[in-house]
């Protein structure tokens, strides 16, 4: 898929995901470790990094085009982490420059924990373009067997810089374990970098922990360079108030992703 890179190479790739295949569909299993958990809960940046390979494995197999993510809302329930969360994806709609997904996330138990949309613009590899992984759809389990895992907390791993927690300004230089083989910012990095922002913004003014637990994220632009910083607004005066992040690539100045957020507070 367009967004994976190789297995033990990227951070994407060590979170800890499995694929397999139940009646033909498409089944994405991670098993929550306390690297990717924020407060006790998965972090709705690792549910988005689920959401956008379930969703686009089954769509990205012309190996001339790339599929890229072009938005993508998370809606997560702020509960415990489960021992282990299943990803399936319906596709809504597939044309021929854009695809629509809607994907359900549960539980072991058979609970729903998320659930996700998102949209896909395919775009023709030009002749100078990064080489883009052809893996056919039946061997993708295969991608997913390497027992590389993060060391540490996935903030850490990834390198998130807080510049000013009250302003919710936060930033990350766009390094070989960021990208995808598209040579930019990772779709799941990205919606970190906005959750880091959200999350140092809301703790830091009203003094209590919290969890993002919806993201709506629009892909504006690739980033190539970087670093990468956000600018946030709050959009109200109370913990429960949605926030605006937009992500700026600093060596074009231009807003790479504008992304909206509302958290919870952690009891």
């Amino acid at each position: 898929m367009t967004d994976i890179s190789g297995p033990g190479v990227s951070v994407p790739s060590r979170l800890g995901v499995t694929a397999r295949f139940e009646d033909d569909d498409l089944i994405i299993e991670l098993r929550p470790r306390p690297e990717v958990l924020h407060h006790g809960m998965v972090r709705a940046s690792v549910l988005a990094f689920v959401i956008d390979v379930v969703a686009g494995i089954p769509l990205d197999q012309d190996g001339n085009v790339w599929t890229l993510t072009s938005d993508m809302t998370v809606r997560m329930r702020p509960i415990p982490a489960p021992a282990r969360i299943d990803a399936a994806s319906t596709i809504l709609r597939q044309g021929r420059r854009s695809a629509t997904s809607l994907v359900e996330l549960i539980t072991d138990e058979g609970t729903p924990i998320a659930a996700g949309a998102i949209g896909f613009a395919k775009i023709p590899r030009k002749p100078d373009d990064p080489p883009k992984p052809n893996v056919p759809l039946g061997q993708i389990p295969s991608i997913f067997r390497s027992p590389t895992l993060l060391t540490r907390l996935l903030r850490e791993e990834a390198g998130i810089e807080v510049i000013d927690a009250m302003e919710g300004v936060v930033q990350v230089e766009v390094t070989a374990d960021l990208r995808n083989p598209a040579g930019t910012l990772q779709g799941a990095m990205v919606a970190l970098l906005a959750e880091a922002a959200a999350e140092d913004l809301m703790a830091a003014r009203f003094g209590s922990p919290v969890v993002v637990t919806d993201l709506d994220l629009r892909y504006l632009r690739m980033a190539h360079v970087g670093p990468v910083r956000t600018r946030s607004r709050l959009l109200g005066t109370g913990p429960d108030a949605p926030i605006q992040i937009e992500l700026i690539d600093t060596s074009t100045a231009q807003v790479t992703t504008l992304v909206y957020a509302r958290t919870v507070t952690v009891p």
